[in-house]
């Protein structure tokens, strides 16, 4: 990785040099030379980093090369800071501060003589020798077909399942049967790491008959710093939501096993525990489970066959121990995975998407009597190319490749991660020499050997494939390793901290006219999603990549590449805190290694233990935090913080409690490209904020209830690229944001607190969220934006309040909605009428009314809606007595949520409505005198929330002893049906409780909903 080390150094040095010039009398030209020679040396250090596993020497160099490439960085920007108050004194504390800047001048001068002199070392060292002269190219297509194949779609749910299909039918029928003497309580997955048991159980935990056998679902992921109590609170927060902030005030163990006793008594449930590595576990939680009555299941997944044999001894435990796969298995998986599609110079590597068996043979004599059939087919392959020397060429190429892929899959011992990791990587390589290369370096791993114990294997193959990794997307993929075990990591959110790093390189996007860098750290995590690195999770209504996480021996190939490249440290504070990942190589703790980035994952036990108390934190670029508490909020001395970490870039606090205030001491980090305090608690933000000239992205959403203090100072962060204002806040005098020209992300612009006029002046905004409290001038205003601009915007949420009565208003309104990057809208007011369902957006995905008080029946238009997958009416949208839903309506509605409509008394779904949806709430009202007619028919179902609804109401859904009230044949095919009475508001305080929405209602129009705050 030294090569984008350099790299990172280069861009750095570059900047400083322009921004700092004038500070820097007398080293300008040392600096300059410096900037010359990092270049000649990443050239070398390409080649190096390829061929470090080699030759300890080389890997030596490599090492070096890191050192003095960060020094590098360290020296500008240690002088920065100090110089950096200089303009914010008066007259004599500026003689005071150039003296100041004179005498760190004086001292820079000689560090960075140094530097200077240990990269001519470097390029000079007879260790050079040993490494190609010869810079290969960083991907082995060109640019621009291999970005068009990397940003292809991705299906919504993409599985590698091979083999298994009988071995889930054996789980499920064990998982459902009740005959009394046969059958088990607890359903025992083994296997090392990387067999697939967490795809196996996912695959049970999801099958139809499991979905409705049991009337509740929980999957919770143990990871190895677990608590009992906190294990506990996960599992009745699945199987009982609507009481979920009951159960966030339990900490006593006893409470929490008898209250999951107690549920598990009125309902079958289903309770997955994932990953679980110690006995401890089980034997926590197994009073929570009774097995005399069998009426709940438990699956468990682990590595250690121990753990399973001590669940055998301790209850009635069905054991299956996950086998590997067999070489016709094995071959289909890596065929899924490398032969399938194109490969990257647009032709077919063995056949089409689904492989045409006439091209699978590895004979010769089999392709010859296979080619009049392929005649037959010219769309699969040219019988005059077949023909041809070159045809024939082509084909013994594919053969040979074949049959290296064969060997190499052979090596994998038919374990599915290993074989899918190969086969992204292969999936890269379009020709017979590189497979060759691949093939060769893949050998040289196994004849080397590990000493990784088990997972030896799927290491070796890890990093084979780590190691062909573009040297741009390697630093990306080991600060993955920063995120905590099964972390699910927002994909926006990730982009926009490889930028503010420094991962995202200028070169790979300013030629590109159209793309921006959110849209190459995009094409950066494809790369790492082809190749296997990591799995994505997919919103269904864009298509796009929403999360992603790491697989757990993924994880520990990132912390251990990141051990090694001096990369990232990482601390749990559970009890007493213990370094994972250090820094150094040869040993857990060091003082002579630097730390760059800090992960620290945080406890009730944190304000005892931070910060650490070691000698080599000053240097710190980045530093996360993340809290497993879901009850309180942890302090934090800010002001320490900032004083001990003053060349930060990176600073990620949510969910910490800074009192009233934030500390000015924020003001100080005046490298911060990044800074998050989304989830934290205080009141008012300082105008020492104006002082992060760096800073390009600013997450200011606090808790939903804080109203946040702005001052007038954003306006000066004129490199700001994202900026998220809290849902309710408020300035002295109008907030003003029209400078800031690079803004490409603006979520909760309110326009009650900043000025319409500064959109305009945004001119690369590509995603706006916006609460719109307006008069008619300020209506039309908007609306001639809008329509003048439309194709610059990617996407934008409305949240409008206004009155729509007149015939002029209806007119603005199906503007409004109308615009091709609207996605997400929320309408507060009147409406006379709904526009005709042809004037909305084709892109509108979720749509809220309230308060709408409409004559006629609202479904007529918004069922034809073609992308629509959230639907909310809230408080008296319709005033009517019958809402209706026609056969062919609502095709991709997979949310909706009916609440306080107080005359709707009738509600009809016709058979082939909705046939899509999974979630459906019924909330407050109270003169509906049934479930819907036609619910029967909507089979797709997971999940029904009835919510404050007449008691008479739930009697028509509920069970009773034998049989069930006279709607229950309308939800009996519905695995989740949850039934809640709280009052107004206890209701408002579950913000993110039940449901997709979340139970938010009746807020003030101030407010932005939870399905607005996505990172």
């Amino acid at each position: 990785m030294a090569e984008s080390v350099v790299f990172c150094a280069i861009q750095h040095l570059g900047e400083l040099l322009i921004r700092e010039a004038q500070f820097l009398h007398g080293i300008h030209g040392h600096l300059e030379k410096i900037h010359i020679k990092l270049r000649r040396l990443q050239c070398i250090s390409k080649i190096a980093d390829a061929r470090q596993d080699e030759d300890e020497r080389i890997r030596d160099w490599v090492a070096e090369t890191r050192k003095v490439a960060y020094d590098a960085e360290d020296c500008l920007e240690i002088f920065a800071v100090e110089i950096a108050s200089r303009e914010e004194h008066n007259v004599l504390r500026k003689y005071a501060c150039l003296l100041k800047e004179v005498t760190s001048l004086l001292h820079l001068g000689p560090k960075i003589q140094d530097v200077e002199a240990k990269i001519s070392d470097l390029e000079t060292d007879s260790r050079v020798r040993h490494i190609s002269s010869t810079c290969q190219g960083e991907i082995s297509s060109p640019r621009s077909e291999r970005r068009e194949q990397l940003r292809r779609s991705y299906s919504h749910h993409e599985e590698d399942f091979v083999g298994l299909e009988e071995d889930v039918e054996k789980l499920v029928a064990e998982l459902v049967n009740e005959d009394g003497g046969k059958c088990y309580h607890v359903v025992s997955i083994t296997g090392m790491g990387g067999i697939g048991k967490t795809a196996l159980a996912r695959k049970v935990y999801h099958h139809a008959d499991v979905r409705s056998h049991f009337h509740a679902h929980a999957w919770i992921c143990i990871s190895r710093q677990w608590h009992p109590e906190g294990v506990l609170q996960q599992i009745l927060k699945k199987l009982v939501p609507e009481r979920r902030e009951q159960i966030n005030t339990m900490k006593d163990i006893a409470e929490l096993v008898k209250e999951l006793f107690e549920v598990q008594k009125r309902k079958k449930c289903l309770v997955v525990l994932d990953d679980v590595w110690e006995k401890d576990v089980w034997s926590s939680l197994r009073p929570a489970f009774p097995n005399r009555k069998l009426v709940s299941r438990v699956i468990v997944t682990t590595r250690n066959k121990e753990i399973a044999q001590h669940l055998d001894t301790d209850t009635t435990c069905f054991l299956y121990e996950q086998r590997f796969l067999n070489e016709k298995e094995s071959w289909e998986l890596l065929q899924k995975k490398a032969f399938a599609g194109t490969n990257i110079s647009g032709k077919r590597v063995f056949g089409c998407e689904h492989e045409d068996p006439r091209l699978s043979t590895s004979s010769a004599d089999s392709f010859q009597s296979c080619s009049s059939d392929m005649e037959e087919d010219e769309a699969m392959c040219n019988p005059k190319m077949l023909n041809s020397e070159d045809g024939i060429q082509e084909r013994k190429n594919q053969i040979d490749m074949e049959k290296l892929g064969k060997e190499m899959v052979g090596q994998c011992g038919g374990l599915p991660l290993a074989i899918v990791v190969l086969g992204g990587l292969l999936m890269t390589k379009s020709t017979l020499s590189e497979w060759k290369t691949v093939h060769q370096n893949f050998n040289s791993l196994l004849r080397r050997g590990t000493s990784l114990g088990e997972n030896g294997r799927v290491y070796e193959v890890l990093a084979l494939s780590y190691h062909d990794l573009p040297y741009q997307v390697k630093p990306c993929f080991l600060h993955l390793g920063n995120f905590p075990e099964d972390y699910k990591i927002s994909t926006r959110k990730l982009y926009q901290l490889w930028a503010a790093e420094g991962f995202i390189f200028s070169d790979s996007y300013q030629a590109e006219e159209e793309e921006s860098i959110m849209d190459v750290a995009e094409r950066y995590l494809h790369e790492l999603k082809q190749r296997c690195m990591v799995q994505v999770h997919v919103e269904e209504s864009s298509g796009q990549i929403k999360s992603c996480q790491l697989h757990d021996l993924t994880r520990e190939l990132c912390l251990l590449k990141g051990k090694e490249e001096n990369f990232l440290q990482r601390i749990p504070f559970s009890q007493e805190p213990e370094l994972v990942g250090s820094c150094s190589p040869s040993s857990r703790t060091t003082t002579a290694s630097v730390t760059r980035r800090l992960s620290v994952t945080v406890d009730s036990d944190f304000e005892t233990y931070f910060p650490p108390k070691q000698e080599n934190l000053d240097r710190v670029r980045s530093a996360l935090f993340f809290s497993r508490l879901t009850d309180r909020k942890l302090n934090l001395s800010l002001t320490l913080l900032c004083n001990g970490f003053k060349l930060l870039r990176v600073l990620d606090l949510e969910r910490f409690d800074f009192g009233r205030k934030l500390s000015d001491a924020i003001g100080n980090l005046i490298h911060l490209r990044y800074l998050s305090l989304r989830g934290s608690q205080f009141y008012r933000l300082p105008s020492s904020i104006g002082n992060l000239k760096l800073l390009q992205t600013l997450d200011l959403r606090v808790p939903f209830l804080v109203c946040l203090t702005i001052p007038d100072v954003i306006w000066k962060l004129n490199n700001l690229r994202h900026l998220y204002l809290p849902p309710s806040h408020k300035s002295k005098g109008k907030l003003h944001l029209g400078t800031l020209s690079k803004l490409e992300i603006l979520k909760n612009f309110d326009t009650r607190v900043s000025d319409f006029s500064d959109i305009p002046k945004l001119t690369r905004l590509q995603k706006l969220s916006a609460i719109f409290s307006l008069e008619m001038k300020n209506m039309e205003a908007i609306n001639n934006y809008f329509r003048t601009n439309c194709n610059r915007f990617r996407d934008s949420s409305f949240r409008v309040r206004y009155d729509f009565q007149s015939d002029r208003d209806l007119t603005l309104l199906g503007e409004l909605v109308g615009y091709t990057h609207l996605r997400k809208m929320d309408l507060i007011g009147c409406l006379n009428k709904l526009p005709e369902h042809g004037q909305f957006s084709e892109r509108l995905t979720t749509l809220t009314l309230r308060n709408s008080r409409l004559q006629e029946d609202p479904m007529a238009v918004l069922e034809k809606l073609p992308k629509l997958y959230s639907l909310v009416l809230r408080q008296d949208v319709f005033l009517g007595p019958e809402i209706h839903c026609s056969s062919t309506g609502f095709f991709q509605l997979r949310t909706l949520e009916i609440q306080g409509q107080t005359s709707l008394e009738n509600w009809r779904i016709e058979k082939g409505a909705m046939p899509n949806l999974q979630y459906l709430k019924i909330d407050e009202c109270v003169n509906l005198k049934m479930v819907p007619e036609g619910t029967e028919f909507v089979t797709t179902i997971r999940v029904l929330v009835i919510a404050n609804m007449p008691e008479a109401f739930k009697c028509r859904v509920q069970m009773v002893q034998e049989g069930g009230g006279e709607d229950f044949y309308k939800v009996e095919h519905i695995p989740s049906i949850t039934y809640i009475d709280t009052s107004r508001v206890e209701l408002e305080n579950q913000l993110g409780g039940i449901g997709l929405s979340g139970l938010l209602r009746n807020f003030s129009p101030s407010i932005v909903p939870r399905e607005w705050k996505d990172p």
